[in-house]
């Protein structure tokens, strides 16, 4: 008998459809028949083409999206598909059931254009916007003024994440501030403590705020409550060190807080005394999440843990203790930040903890200060549903390496979409350990020389090159301080044999002297050709600024048959970009 795919029953085929991007079940199954259109609602809803080549993406586009877009109730577009997407939101009816936005890898420049293309979609009260690019175009405050009025002032919560860039609103001192007395949450990294206060003149009315600090404190002088609604207050500032201060100022800027959640890093005694911290917190209080990493300033005092953990008899703890400089991390049970960032140092005890509940809710994992990749295992092991691992490895001064009881499995990893290592560590057979436990790794992150050392590497397991060419579809590498003055076609071709299922690449050129050059990209697209997107940051040669309308027709010539013209793709240019 002759099978056909209209013979397995709905929760089949749905099933399959899992293990396909949207883009591809948009692509395969629209106006095949009513059932199946009916069966993949779903994806007419929630529409994703970023994995999506570029002729599949016209396609869809242009003869799938039209038909649908009053069914799309959320919608992620990177920056490179924009050209298209700033037509269609011109026209009027377009999206208008839409609810959600995300934006990827935006510029603000191109992002402000895009924001004045969102008009009278009534039900449009959502946008998040990851991983945004703050040039130095335009003020950062009008940016976000941009953002917050966007579809006539009809938005209520605007997350940017926490790959953003930081917002620095004093550079707004000389523009008319506006409310916008709409917001009702906000997730936002600001540079200081006086960005915050200019918050209250533009929002109001907000009732949760989620803020990122990158620099030190400013010292404010708050002598009155600033946000009168707000009720959810969670501040993550592990770039510098607060006092206990800074923590009171924080309290005081609402007189209705219910919900605090803090992550920070301090000298200040006081803020790993729980008696102290308790005493701070409002009386409207109904949860509070606090973590700490404690550094005391004199190495030599006397640290008792046994004291500590008694000033927290009201709040139940969870600690772990570096012996080498006293460095405390302290938190409340269970861990609620969905971001652990740590010194590799900690993970000796960690280790040992039995509690393997208390970090269930990370998903970004930062291991800092890491000798070798044998430290981050104890932490790692803690962390089952972490998403983004980043390993960067110590620079200067050197320390020693502390013996490591590495565990002998790590957990099953069935969630970790992205490993980054940044820097070379000596022990990079713990890559092959990381990837065995991970089925769904498919985005890594490495520096040239150090990928470059493990392919060249002849005592290398076949296993990991197995695991490294069927995992990883999306590679970037870092050229950070690279020991290399010329990008080879060796170099290349050696990467490629490894990584043949690469359908996204980015080259991070910024600190290495090599510039980016025509030969270079086209050596990429004839190496790797399931590429898809390919993005290379960094100075431009000389050929591409005198000349970008020419880099199309060379690399028709050079692409041996893969691009016949130029409605086959398409190139983005920026300041040192080029995708």
């Amino acid at each position: 008998m002759r099978s056909r795919l209209e013979i397995l029953p709905d929760e089949m085929l749905l099933e399959i459809c899992r293990y396909l991007h949207s883009g591809d079940v948009l692509y395969s199954f629209f106006g095949l028949n009513s059932r199946f259109n009916q069966m993949t609602t779903f994806y007419w809803q929630h529409v994703s083409l970023h994995r999506t080549c570029y002729l599949k993406f016209l396609h869809i586009f242009t003869k799938i999206l039209p038909q649908i877009s009053s069914s799309i109730r959320s919608l992620v577009i990177f920056e490179i598909e924009s050209p298209l997407y700033f037509q269609s939101f011109s026209k009027i009816h377009s999206y208008e059931n839409l609810e959600k936005l995300t934006l990827v890898n935006w510029t603000d420049e191109k992002l402000f254009l895009f924001l004045e293309t969102l008009h009278n979609m009534r039900n449009f009260h959502r946008i998040i916007i990851q991983a945004l690019d703050l040039t130095e175009s335009m003020k950062n405050g009008c940016f976000l003024e941009k953002v917050l009025s966007a579809n006539e002032n009809r938005l209520t919560h605007v997350m940017f994440d926490h790959e953003s860039d930081a917002f620095c609103l004093t550079d707004n001192d000389k523009c008319n501030t506006n409310v916008y007395r709409n917001i009702l949450q906000l997730d936002i990294e600001l540079q200081t403590t006086k960005d915050l206060f200019r918050l209250y003149r533009m929002i109001p009315n907000v009732e949760k705020l989620h803020i990122t600090f990158k620099r030190p404190w400013t010292k404010v002088i708050c002598n009155q409550q600033q946000f009168f609604y707000l009720k959810e207050l969670s501040v993550y500032a592990m770039s510098w060190f607060s006092t206990v201060e800074d923590l009171k100022t924080l309290l005081r800027i609402s007189p209705v807080l219910e919900n605090l959640s803090f992550v920070l890093v301090s000298h200040d005694y006081s803020l790993i005394d729980g008696q102290c911290v308790s005493a701070l917190l409002p009386l409207t209080t109904k949860t509070f999440h606090y973590s700490i990493c404690y550094q005391p300033s004199d190495l030599n005092a006397d640290l008792n843990c046994e004291t500590i953990l008694q000033t927290w008899k009201s709040i139940p703890i969870a600690y772990s203790i570096c012996e080498n400089d006293k460095r405390i991390f302290l938190h409340t049970t269970n861990y609620q930040c969905n971001r652990l960032s740590l010194r590799s140092l900690f993970h000796k005890n960690m280790s040992v903890q039995k509690d393997s509940h208390v970090y269930n809710k990370v998903r970004h994992i930062h291991i800092y200060d890491t000798i070798a990749l044998a430290e981050v295992f104890g932490i790692v092991q803690q962390c089952k549903f972490v998403l983004d691992l980043i390993i960067s490895m110590r620079t200067l001064p050197p320390r020693n390496q502390v013996p490591v009881k590495t565990p002998k499995v790590l957990p099953y990893l069935d969630r970790l979409d992205f490993l980054s290592i940044q820097g070379n560590p000596s022990d990079t057979e713990y890559i092959e350990k990381i990837l065995s436990v991970a089925p769904n790794l498919s985005a890594f992150s490495i520096d040239f020389d150090c990928l470059y050392k493990l392919l060249s590497n002849d005592d290398q397991t076949l296993l990991l090159y197995y695991l490294l060419s069927r995992r990883i579809v999306i590679l970037c590498i870092r050229f950070e301080n690279s020991l290399i003055d010329n990008l080879t076609n060796e170099h290349i071709h050696c990467i490629a044999r490894i990584f043949s299922r690469v359908n996204h690449i980015c080259f991070d050129l910024r600190n290495s002297k090599i510039s980016i050059q025509s030969r270079l990209i086209s050596s990429l697209l004839n190496y790797f050709p399931k590429l898809i997107v390919l993005s290379l940051y960094g100075k431009l040669s000389d050929e591409i600024n005198s000349n970008k309308n020419a880099l199309y027709e060379y690399l028709i010539e050079q692409s041996t048959g893969r691009l016949k013209n130029r409605d086959q793709f398409q190139i983005d240019y920026g300041n040192e970009r080029v995708k």
